[in-house]
């Protein structure tokens, strides 16, 4: 079964199981758990976004999630500041976008984005690096990485993704495949020496590093797999709701779904406490056999 796509229509299914059995539990504590499932339900991933400027940012976001980014507000209150956008595919404001300074500017601003990151980064679930796979010039992306980026994610455990996008540009672009929107046999040739260069320049593995055309709708399905699976449980649901249908498969509606669930076991444990202990079963078996679990 599929969940409601609604974020109060799924506030209310995932309190069906509680309120049968409301009899067990005080007023006050039915009230605290209808409460932390709706600010669960109602949670706000938020990524931040870096590369250089024709990276393909705002195209990979509208590929992903049906819409461009607008932008709401600034996050710094500074000349040279970040820039959150809000993406809302279905249902209202539903993933926080940050779109981080820096890559490619000025030395002489470093001071100034280093105190950036130092108040952003801890508050962001997941980085995405864009970089165009027909950009030679990385010496600017790596030094900004190295310097400035990367002991905030060491120091907060913030997992990072490399998006080698725009692969459809790739040498011989000629080769790309319009008809099933694939590379070509030396394209995929070069895009592997891409990634390789990539893994090589940043220290990271390739399992990190990601290949899409965001135009082409070339490899975004596994991307979005992979930026739920790394999104902390309680976070996973709101960027599956707002992902564009088409790449939402049943294992990521699962995984989703699963991790909010999860979540909302440790709450009630927490919040019904021995009373738990008495309606944990029947609340489970109702979970999966809707799921067929």
């Amino acid at each position: 079964m599929t969940p409601p796509a609604s974020r109060q229509e799924l506030a209310q299914w995932l309190q069906q199981p509680f309120q049968s059995h409301a009899n067990a539990f005080s007023d006050e504590q039915l009230n605290k758990l209808r409460e932390r499932i709706e600010e669960l339900v109602n949670y706000e991933a938020a990524v931040g976004l870096m590369g250089k400027s024709g990276a393909g940012k705002s195209s990979l976001c509208n590929a992903l999630f049906g819409q461009d980014v607008a932008e709401v507000d600034d996050v710094a209150p500074c000349t040279v500041s970040a820039s959150e956008y809000t993406l809302a595919y279905q249902n209202g404001k539903g993933i926080s976008l940050i779109d981080l300074p820096g890559v490619g500017e000025r030395q002489d601003k470093e001071a100034a984005y280093a105190k950036q990151y130092q108040e952003i980064l801890p508050e962001l679930d997941l980085v995405l690096w864009l970089i165009k796979a027909d950009d030679r010039a990385l010496s600017v992306d790596e030094q900004c990485y190295q310097r400035l980026i990367l002991p905030y994610l060491i120091e907060h455990d913030i997992p990072l993704l490399f998006v080698v996008n725009q692969v459809d540009k790739i040498e011989p672009c000629r080769e790309w495949d319009v008809s099933r929107s694939m590379p070509g046999p030396q394209q995929l040739t070069n895009i592997s020496r891409k990634q390789f260069q990539v893994s090589q320049l940043f220290n990271v593995p390739l399992t990190q590093i990601f290949i899409t055309s965001a135009v082409e709708g070339y490899g975004l399905q596994i991307l979005i797999e992979q930026i739920i699976h790394r999104l902390p449980k309680e976070k996973k649901w709101s960027v599956t709701r707002e992902t564009r249908a088409e790449y939402v498969t049943p294992a990521m509606q699962g995984e989703s779904i699963g991790g909010l669930w999860d979540t909302i076991k440790e709450a009630a444990k927490t919040i019904l406490r021995e009373t738990w202990t008495t309606i944990s079963y029947r609340v489970e078996s109702w979970f999966s056999k809707l799921f067929g679990w």
